[in-house]
């Protein structure tokens, strides 16, 4: 048995490896054996502990191998299938549970190695394809065939090309133009266990009759070497020529073709290929037959086809694709590469983090034209700079990316820079002709005059844009209405018909977003708010996770930011918040994704309300979003929706974990320190509750710790605490609540004279709030006393009685 170099270490590794993994169970009770599988560097390793008495053999197949034991044992094959291994997977049993078989890749070579109660098994990759594989069987073959045939061997023709090396030759950029050659298609099984071959005299030059050697290999080597003796003694000797005699003339030999010119890495053209289908199949097929690192290579080279034909969602499944096939650091900055290309072509770049915008372009035009667009959606400013460069460039483009790039320039530029815009109108009749069958050079040219303040010739243009039936003829018929109307030929009741017609006339595309943001424009200048929010919340629903949905919803932020206002002002009992919150709900968490302000707004409304339930709802979903100093705001809301309903425990545990990192402002810490108070007060918890109002000032927290003694039952203390609110003159932070426990907390502490005269002083601050009449009828009731009771202690006793339960039902009713 052969091992490889370094055996200790590598024995030593797979003790431990075996020793880490646990006993399971068997079939038929028996124990499982204990199988541990690892990868490591070019190979994967199988340690098998071994039961007493038993001496397994490993056997390689053509594409796998298996273990054989002498008796039936118990293997763990569903945890060694649920075991992830780059090389080794396919655990099956055979020979009646003597043996278990796993697959490996086509070639692997394969070697077993007995250390006391373990048997390791490696398994390691294939040989390169430029060298002869490093394996004893193979040199004592090929030491033998030399010695028994000193004539030189016909020379085989090389086997056909796979499909994997021939798109690596034709779509392999100049970085890999010097790679290895791919290896061609797995051939029949070959026995790679070493066997002794005999060797054949020198003079002999007939076929042998002995029996051949064993292993597929040395049969080929050796039947070639006896068909090439054959031929060699079938073919008539010349005769030597005579002298003088001119020797014949060879053949002209043809020169061999000079190889294919390697693609460059933005040779576009190249990646797209001459023919769309023979390419793509070529390509796929490439991806199917590879393995490794030689499967990523394929796929990348699929994903530039797409990037070259602008197929979007195919060319990001190329790259998902790739990713998961394990690419090396190399192929990993070309993955990245691509997908901020991807991202360039569909909008959604991040300058910030893309390769094109970050890394300066240089005198590369290629790098200026991707830079180009990937800043034009964001910078136009700083996109503008390689402007003339780019369009040069674009000009040896294919059509469908030169066309998708033009778009996302001519789109930027067509906000407030007429120059550049002109510039990419001209590159798009240059290559594409004076007329455009779909209206889009009729479209941009529209856009032209609008910011040359031609109207005029801006309608003539969409006008005939619009008889084109493509998307841009639609999106000319928008601009056409929003011109109109701002140029007063057209009212809004006008154009709430024609934006109506028009937002079915292409669903599903950038053409509806925009005839939608129209419409709820429309809607809104003509006070029809709930059809404008309707029309916003279908923005959010269909498009909402598109750059263009989330620039549509600007006007919708504006409208609800009103609508809120509105709210504010009305009672509290009005439901008209509750409304909102169910309706448009989803439209608001999606117009407020920045800045989350309305949704706070909206569930201060909805606690005042008394919906308690649907604002903790809504402020637990927005501090599982926020972060830092605005989290911690967002946790005070909530831990007072959270009081408010009774819920101390719940506030504690929400202000515990909403804290921000770097401490709160002062203010932030004291509001939530009297939340956390209120929290406490209602857990029962006194003595803790007055600790966290300690050393507070002001209306708030003077009320807090009135509160919190009026709830311990501190009747004298929590007197004491109001009467400091109360009492004092001018305050106009007093409520009526405030009063009504001053009152209260005087009746219990058995100070009478105190009720009375908060009763002639606040009672008109108590009228017409729930606690009308609760002072004077405090005020009324009678002292306990041994004397017997007259008729008219009894008719005071019943009215106090009846005027206490009108006060309660009142409490009871109101909000």
């Amino acid at each position: 048995m052969h091992h490889f170099k370094g055996t200790w270490p590598l024995v030593a590794a797979g003790v431990l490896l075996a020793l880490t993994g646990g006993p399971e169970a068997g079939a038929a009770g028996e124990p499982a054996l204990r199988v541990q599988v690892g990868d490591h560097p070019g190979y994967s390793r199988i340690v098998v502990r071994l039961p007493s008495n038993r001496s397994p053999q490993v056997k390689q197949n053509a594409c796998g191998g298996h273990i054989v034991f002498d008796e039936a044992v118990a293997w763990p094959l569903d945890r060694l299938n649920a075991t992830h291994s780059r090389r080794i997977n396919g655990y099956r049993a055979g020979g009646g549970g003597r043996a278990m078989e796993f697959d490996a890749p086509c070639g692997s070579r394969i070697r077993g190695l007995r250390e006391r109660n373990m048997f390791i098994v490696d398994v390691a990759d294939p040989p390169a394809p430029d060298r002869k594989p490093d394996h004893p069987a193979l040199r004592t073959a090929g030491t033998a065939v030399a010695t028994a045939t000193p004539a030189p061997a016909a020379v085989e023709p090389p086997p056909p090309a796979s499909p994997v090396a021939e798109v690596a030759r034709i779509l392999a950029p100049v970085a890999e133009a010097s790679a290895q050659p791919l290896p061609p298609a797995a051939g029949p099984p070959v026995d790679l266990r070493p066997t002794a071959v005999p060797e054949a005299p020198p003079q002999q030059r007939t076929p042998a009759k002995a029996k051949p050697p064993a292993g597929d290999l040395e049969r080929a080597v050796r039947a070639s070497v006896e068909r090439t003796l054959l031929d060699l003694e079938r073919t008539p000797r010349l005769a030597p020529p005579k002298p003088g005699a001119t020797p014949p003339a060879e053949p002209a030999r043809h020169a061999p073709p000079p190889p294919p010119r390697p693609i460059g890495p933005f040779d576009f053209a190249a990646w797209a290929g001459d023919d769309f289908r023979t390419t793509r199949t070529a390509l796929e097929q490439a991806v199917n037959a590879a393995q490794g690192a030689q499967r990523v290579d394929a796929s990348i080279a699929l994903a530039r086809f797409h990037l070259a034909r602008a197929m979007l969602e195919e060319g990001r499944g190329a790259l998902e694709s790739a990713g998961s096939f394990g690419p090396t650091a190399d192929q990993r900055f070309q993955l990245s590469v691509l997908a901020d290309a991807f991202r360039t072509l569909d909008g959604t770049a991040d300058p910030a983090g893309s390769l094109f915008a970050t890394v300066p372009p240089g005198n590369a035009a290629d790098h200026h034209v991707w830079r180009a667009a990937t800043l034009a959606p964001t910078r136009w400013s700083a996109a503008k700079e390689g402007l003339p460069i780019a369009l040069r460039r674009l000009l040896s483009y294919p059509a469908d990316l030169r066309n998708r790039l033009l778009l996302v320039l001519a789109e930027a530029a067509s906000v407030d820079d007429a120059q550049a815009l002109n510039m990419i109108i001209m590159e798009m009749i240059t290559v594409d002709g004076a007329a455009s069958a779909d209206g889009q050079i009729r479209y941009f040219r529209g856009r032209l005059s609008e910011l040359q303040k031609q109207p005029d010739a801006a309608l003539d243009h969409y006008g005939h844009a619009a008889e084109s039936p493509g998307p841009f003829g639609r999106r000319a018929q928008v601009r056409s209405v929003e011109l109109r109307r701002g140029l007063a030929r057209l009212d809004d009741a006008g154009a709430i018909r024609e934006l109506e017609a028009l937002r079915y006339a292409w669903r599903g595309d950038s053409i509806e977003t925009e005839a939608l943001a129209a419409l709820g424009d429309a809607y809104t200048r003509a006070g029809r708010t709930e059809a404008a929010l309707d029309v916003f919340g279908m923005i959010a629903q269909r498009f909402g996770a598109t750059a263009r949905g989330l620039a549509a919803l600007g006007a919708g932020r504006t409208l609800l930011d009103a609508v809120v206002t509105a709210l504010e002002d009305r009672p509290p009992d009005d439901p008209a918040a509750l409304g909102l919150h169910v309706r448009y709900g989803a439209l608001i968490a999606k117009v407020d994704k920045e800045r989350p302000a309305l949704r706070r707004r909206l569930a201060r409304l909805l606690t005042r309300g008394g919906f308690t339930v649907e604002a903790a709802r809504s402020l637990h979903a927005l501090a599982e979003e926020a972060q830092g100093e605005e989290r911690a705001g967002i946790g005070a809301d909530l831990a007072q929706v959270l009081v408010a309903a009774g819920r101390g425990a719940e506030a504690l545990e929400v202000l515990a974990r909403t804290a921000a990192p770097g401490g709160d402002t002062p203010a932030l810490a004291e509001e939530r320190a009297l939340l956390r108070a209120e929290a406490l007060a209602d857990e029962g918890d006194t003595v803790r509750a007055i600790d966290a109002v300690r050393g507070l000032t002001g209306t708030r927290a003077m009320r807090a710790r009135a509160r919190i003694l009026f709830q311990a039952g501190e009747w004298t203390a929590a007197r004491s605490a109001l009467a400091d609110l109360v009492e004092r003159d001018g305050n106009e932070e007093v409520t009526a609540d405030d009063v009504a426990h001053y009152g209260l907390a005087a009746f219990r502490a058995g100070e009478p004279d105190l009720v009375r005269a908060a009763a002639d002083r606040h009672r008109a601050r108590l009228a017409g709030t729930r606690w009308d009449g609760l002072l004077t009828t405090l005020a009324a009731a009678p002292e306990a006393g041994s004397r017997p009771l007259k008729e008219a202690d009894i008719a005071r006793h019943l009215a106090a009685a009846d005027a206490t339960a009108g006060i309660v039902g009142r409490w009871r009713t109101a909000r």
